[in-house]
């Protein structure tokens, strides 16, 4: 009997010792194969938060029973995690063990639970209990929703429940809107076959209310039967007061208003407020530690996006249990929100419209002409204040009506429509030409090289020759001949003369080629490769202007490696490209007397309505341009020459002459620049007024005629309205279908 009990004993013992480890021999080695060990329920619990954290919801699946499993699917066990750990937003999750009670086949392990959420903090679960039942590999987790959140009992969920502060505002430097929520927006609807002023008419209207190409509008209405009523597009309500009468008695009109987040302008000054929409699930991914919910709108370019978190303000957030009846079980933490602040720009509401609607007009009154859709795609102006740096306009042509990307649109089907139009655009109007597009400066760039020419004291005579050719063999350019502008003007322009005997700020004002082709072939020869990247870098080129803001590119610059380059890029040719808001800056440098401003768009954040704001913005200097007083008078006068002078000034006739003369005083320089095709790039940077410059403003015209025919116009309207001066005109030949090219040979520029 005795022998049986021992017998039996040593039958139990082997078996746990086979469950539990190996039998050692003799030698200490193993002689009998085991099974693998058997994990503790506190084990089966670490494991499984360890697996939690680590998003690995299958291998907590298979810590289940089979009970368990049987109740849930994988998909919907992880299903129940995601969605809640998509509210919760744990960045880590921390637990302890209290207590562990087996009875029998089961188990339960108690333990405190801390959830690490960026938007909560620490959120404490105590108490919680994990229970368990013996399965033949060990011990399975019974598995419930409260094990997810104590007190979540099957079938509730973890939800947040915010309240975010109504967006805020952006307004100019003045304080009036440029984006206003809960603004008044009017949609406008009709129909072809009930204008009264017919299509023609309508089409011409809307062109210029919404600063749109008026072909673009052409080929929209196509796309509806003539008695189809359908949707026009919107304007705000001051647009109405004095549109109203005209598209009432034009066009017809239906209107349908509606109360959203209102862009003043319809797309004027898209390219620096931005516009907004839902949020993105890469946008979800890096803000949500900020609070940000699926199904949020966030700013998309631009300030819009540049200053979310300043504009959207931060939701108040309560994290909360919630039964299916929508009761809340249990709140597990929460976050106080933050208002909204107001944003405050450099911009000058009226003259960016000015400068949008310039835009706008110039390339539906030329359309036929140089504007052509086959032709220019584009455009860009910045208006810089020559005292401060900070940009008083910026147009980028063409733009877009930000509210077409607003979901509250009740013309979502139309809208989606134009998103697709817009994104598969060829002009690129997503791009902002001022920043992130570089062109080659052609004549603009001479302002540099005369400077370095008068800082090397290169002009050791009083006067220069002007003639319609140079040949630069005893410099060693290789090209026999190369022209002055003037060669290709045709026989009845008053430019189609030698410019003769002329100063160092007559050739500037004449923009004469010969002058600046020996320059360059001196600066490069008898001054070193580095010397005009190095004057032109000084004033600001080749280098990002750090507005922030904005995305930027940095223009090049090379250091030419031949003569036959140094000549070039001594003309803004070769491989010298800037972009637009450099070249204002540029200017305005040169107008203040020396000081190279880092640009800036916004002023101010907060302070409306008698509060504190909680930033304010300084004029931030990021160099001096280093000239002497006579290279600046060099320069001075040169560039007012440009404009008063109206025998030799490449720009007079679009300040000087009938039917409107300027009644201020301008100073600037005309380029018109080769761009890889026949159509050149056509510039003018100016600087107003002449004896105390307040404004300094660029423009660009891609693929067009000479830049006193494109851009210059385009800046005299902006100058008229910042003057408040008599508007002139555009030229009456741009409504004209007599487009003749300008060919610009290598080696070469225009005026």
């Amino acid at each position: 009997m005795v022998a049986r009990k021992w017998m039996f004993c040593w039958i139990i013992m082997l078996g746990l010792l086979t469950a539990c480890g190996t039998i050692p021999g003799e030698s200490g080695s193993s002689v009998v194969p085991l099974l693998q060990t058997v994990r503790s329920p506190q084990d089966v619990l670490t494991s499984f938060i360890d697996n939690w954290k680590s998003g690995n919801y299958a291998q907590m699946y298979a810590a289940l029973s089979p009970q368990s499993q049987a109740e849930y699917t994988l998909p919907v066990f992880q299903k129940i995690y995601e969605d809640s750990m998509a509210q919760i937003q744990p960045s880590d999750i921390t637990f302890t063990l209290q207590e562990t009670r087996i009875q029998g086949a089961s188990a339960a392990v108690i333990y405190d639970l801390t959830f690490v959420s960026p938007v909560f903090g620490q959120i404490e679960d105590p108490n919680r209990t994990m229970r368990f039942i013996q399965i033949p590999s060990g011990w399975g987790v019974a598995w419930t929703s409260m094990d997810i959140v104590n007190g979540m009992a099957a079938g509730s969920r973890v939800e947040v429940r915010s309240r975010r502060p109504q967006r805020a505002n952006i307004l100019d430097r003045n304080g009036r809107l440029l984006v206003e929520q809960g603004g008044t927006i009017i949609a406008l609807y009709g129909s072809q076959d009930l204008m009264p002023g017919g299509v023609d008419a309508c089409l011409d209207l809307l062109a210029r209310v919404f600063k749109r190409r008026r072909f673009d509008l052409q080929q929209y209405f196509s796309g509806f039967n003539t008695e189809t009523i359908f949707y026009l597009g919107e304007i705000d309500a001051e647009t109405d007061a004095v549109e109203g009468a005209n598209l009432d008695s034009i066009c017809g009109v239906r209107r349908d208003p509606r109360t959203t987040r209102r862009y003043v302008g319809y797309g004027g000054s898209v390219h620096v407020t931005g516009y907004i929409g839902y949020i993105t699930p890469d946008e979800l991914t890096r803000l949500a530690p900020k609070g940000y919910r699926a199904g949020d709108i966030v700013g998309k370019s631009g300030i819009e996006q540049a200053y979310e978190e300043t504009l959207a303000g931060q939701a108040e957030q309560i994290l909360q249990v919630i039964s299916p009846s929508n009761v809340v079980l249990r709140e597990l933490g929460g976050k106080e929100g933050i208002d909204a602040q107001s944003v405050r720009l450099t911009i000058d509401r009226d003259l960016q419209m000015a400068a949008a609607q310039a835009m706008a007009d110039a390339y539906n009154y030329a359309a036929g002409n140089w504007a052509a859709p086959e032709r220019s795609p584009g455009a860009g102006l910045v208006a810089i204040d020559v005292k401060t740096g900070g940009i008083l306009a910026m147009v980028s042509w063409p733009f877009f009506d930000p509210g077409v990307f607003n979901p509250d649109t009740p013309a979502l089907a139309q809208n989606t429509t134009l998103i697709a139009d817009l994104s598969a655009d060829t002009r690129l109007p997503f791009t902002n030409r001022t920043t992130q597009q570089q062109y080659f400066p052609g004549s603009t760039f001479k302002i540099i090289t005369i400077a370095a020419a008068s800082e090397e004291n290169l002009m050791t005579e009083p006067t220069f020759y002007c003639g319609l050719t140079w040949e630069g063999q005893q410099f060693g350019d290789t090209i026999p001949v190369r022209s002055d502008w003037r060669r290709m003007e045709l026989p009845e322009s008053p430019f189609s003369q030698p410019a003769g005997d002329i100063t160092m700020p007559q050739a500037l004002a004449a923009s004469c080629n010969p002058f600046f082709y020996e320059m360059g072939a001196r600066l490069f020869l008898e001054r070193g490769p580095n010397s005009l990247s190095g004057y032109a870098r000084q004033m600001g080129l080749g280098t990002i202007t750090g507005i922030g803001v904005l995305p930027e590119v940095a223009g090049v610059i090379p250091v030419p490696n031949s003569v036959e380059a140094g000549i070039n890029e001594a003309i803004g040719q070769g491989g010298v490209q800037v972009t637009i808001l450099q070249m204002a800056r540029m200017v305005a440098a040169i107008a203040n007397d020396g000081t190279l401003y880092t640009p800036y768009l916004v002023q101010q954040v907060g302070g409306e309505e008698g509060t504190a704001p909680t930033f304010q913005a300084t004029p931030r200097p990021a160099g001096e341009l280093d000239l002497s007083a006579e290279t600046m008078n060099v320069l001075h006068e040169g560039m007012c020459m440009v404009v008063a002078d109206t025998s030799i000034g490449t720009a007079s006739f679009v300040f000087n002459s009938d039917p409107v003369i300027a009644s201020y005083t301008a100073c600037g320089k005309t380029g018109t620049a080769q761009s890889g095709r026949i159509e050149p790039y056509g510039w003018f940077v100016a600087y107003a007024p002449a004896d105390d410059p307040q404004i300094a403003v660029a423009a660009m015209v891609e693929f067009s005629r000479e830049g006193s025919e494109t851009a210059a116009p385009i800046i005299r309207r902006v100058l008229d309205t910042y003057f408040r001066a008599e508007q002139a005109p555009f030229p009456e030949w741009w409504n004209t279908n007599s487009y003749v090219p300008l060919e610009i040979r290598e080696g070469e520029t225009g005026g």
